[in-house]
Formats: structure tokens, sequence, C-alpha cells
């Protein structure tokens, strides 16, 4: 028909067996998606010139489809820094693989697309969120020392074996955040006299105190010597081991998630994929060990901490399974369970 326009018609003879196939085939593709992927439509145009045949018009107009696609997801999404979202948009052919189109012909002067894109908004979310250049994570900080009922300066010789040590790092006098803002308190008392073995017998808390679960800390511990001073100065260096190794630092260990009730295998697997896929700050993701308890740990590298991870747990879709994030155990320790 004379100004028609030129292009694939639905539901009719081989054509419509044909897009019937496809369209099967394609919803064997979408069902290994994730839980996450959504659709977004796009429409794009190329014009035709005696460069240009309609051939690779269309082509034109189907990449600028998906790429409009792309563009409605990242609308979706919310703000994005301007250097993270054109490199997103740069690689609009590897987000906007599982496409559908819905039409696509030309009228002579002008070639048309328009598609359905499924695209994983989890992923992009992540991918936006990344900085352009790799970001160092802010280490705690000690902006204050306080002692009671200890020894003159205990309370400041323990803080600066601690800065030797790279426990953490001295923040008086600087502006530090509230996040990365610690506080070391120690308070020293007698106990009393034991009448034998002579001695007297101390007890002494250590306390850091800082933002979140996972960056506090604090251990108490009694000593016993043959003086008041040497009790306390036992008691101390117990307590103070105590919370040295319990303190809130990423280390080159990064975390660990425990999880009950993990099993058939499959769940941990898609669990794996979801968290480093979707979660802010997982750079990787494996399994670390398996208890006897049937309880599997998965290890997380990434400048995360435990209270960070929790929270950001509870945005994880994991396809066939929810997962509970229960509590932080320890300061690079989240316990969670698969149901």
């Amino acid at each position: 028909m004379p100004g028609h326009p030129r292009g694939e018609t639905f539901g009719r003879g081989r054509a419509g067996r044909g897009l019937a196939a496809a369209a099967s085939l394609l919803a064997a593709f979408l069902a290994g998606l994730p839980a996450w992927a959504a659709p977004f439509a796009g429409t794009g145009h190329a014009p035709i010139s005696e460069k240009v045949d309609s051939l690779k018009a269309r082509g034109q107009a189907l990449e600028r489809a998906r790429r409009a696609a792309l563009e409605a997801a990242l609308e979706q999404v919310g703000p994005a820094d301007a250097v993270q979202r054109k490199k997103i948009l740069d690689d609009a052919a590897v987000w906007t693989r599982a496409y559908r189109v819905l039409q696509q012909g030309d009228d002579g002067a002008t070639a048309t697309a328009v598609v359905s894109v499924e695209i994983d908004t989890g992923r992009l979310s992540k991918a936006l969120a990344l900085p352009a250049a790799p970001v160092a994570k802010e280490g705690p900080a000690l902006v204050a020392v306080r002692g009671e009922g200890c020894a003159e300066g205990a309370a400041e010789a323990l803080a600066q074996r601690w800065i030797k040590a790279g426990l953490l790092r001295d923040g008086r006098g600087g502006t530090i955040s509230a996040a990365s803002a610690r506080t070391l308190e120690l308070r020293c008392r007698e106990l009393g006299t034991v009448a034998y073995p002579r001695g007297i017998v101390v007890e002494a808390a250590v306390v850091l105190r800082g933002e979140g679960r996972d960056g506090a800390a604090s251990a108490t511990a009694t000593g016993f010597a043959a003086d008041a001073a040497a009790a306390a100065a036992s008691a101390l260096e117990s307590a103070s081991n105590q919370v040295s190794g319990a303190m809130s630092v990423q280390t080159a260990g990064g975390l660990r998630l425990r999880l009950t009730t993990p099993w058939p295998a499959a769940r941990v697997r898609r669990l794996e994929r979801a968290i480093a896929e979707s979660v802010i700050g997982a750079q990787a993701v494996k399994v670390a060990a398996v208890g006897g308890d049937g309880s599997v740990t998965l290890k997380i590298d990434g400048p995360l901490s435990a209270a960070e991870l929790q929270e950001r747990l509870a945005a994880v879709q994991v396809p066939g399974a929810t997962l509970v994030a229960l509590e932080v155990e320890a300061p690079d320790v989240v316990h969670a369970r698969l149901q």
C-alpha cells in the first residue's frame, strides 16, 4: 500500500510464527535473569540517505532505542555522577543485551525501532554509586583519651601503642568525621587485699567508644600482684588486648558473613552473585568455610564495615530465597539467615 511504512507486522503467516518462536526463546532466556531485572521501553530513529541505506538506518535506530531504554533506567534509579553515567551509557550494548524488538521499520525517509529491555537495576545502582576513582576508606581516629583511677599517663601510653600499631590514627586537633571518631577510656579500681598468697586485686576496664555497633569495643579484667600498681598494670594489659583484638578496623582479611540454614548449595551461589552485583562496597565474595553445624561463611572483600554490610544486606534480593541480616556478631562478622 503506498505510503505504508515498511516494517515487521505481527501475527501473520511465517512472520507471526517466527515471532512466536522468538518470544518463547526470549521467555526462556529471561527466566534466568535476576529477580530485580525490570523492563524499560526505548524508541530510536535514524534518517535514511544516499550514504545510509534503510538496512543500516534500521540498525542505528535499534542501537538508539536500546540506549534510550538504558537512559530511562538511569532516570528511575536516581541522580548519578556525570562521569559514571557517561561510562554506563558508553557500554549501552552490554547493559541492554536482553532486549525484545516491539517494532522496527521505516517509511522511506526515517527508520524507527521500539524495544523493551530487561535491565538489572540492582547492578545498575551499584555501578552508579561506585566512585570514578578509588577513594581510601577513612580509618578510626582517636579524638580523646580519659583515665579514671589508673596510673597517670596510662591511658595516653595505651593510645600511643595502638597508634603506632596502626589500629588507630591520631585525630586530635584535626577535622574528623563522626563515623571515624573514637574515644579511649580507662577505669581502674582496687577490689581489695588477698591474705594468702598476699597481694592486691585491681579491676580495670578499657572502653573504646565510637559511632555504631562496630565502632565500639570494651573489656574488663582483673589483675593480682604484690602492689596496686603492678596489679593495675596486669589488669590493663589483659583488658587492652581483648579490645585491640576486637577493634573495628578495615583489614586485608575483609568481612565474614555467617549464614545459617544456607542449603541447598544453589542458594549460596545465588547469594554470592547477588551481593557482588548489588552491595555497594563489596568487591569480591567467596565461600570461606563450612561449619560443623551446617553454617556457611562467606568472605567479603571491600571498604565495608560490619554495620554497613548489615544495613545494605536488607536490599539484597536472592532468587528463590529471602535473606535476613540478624546481627553484627563481631567487628568483622555479620550473622544472617537464608529462608
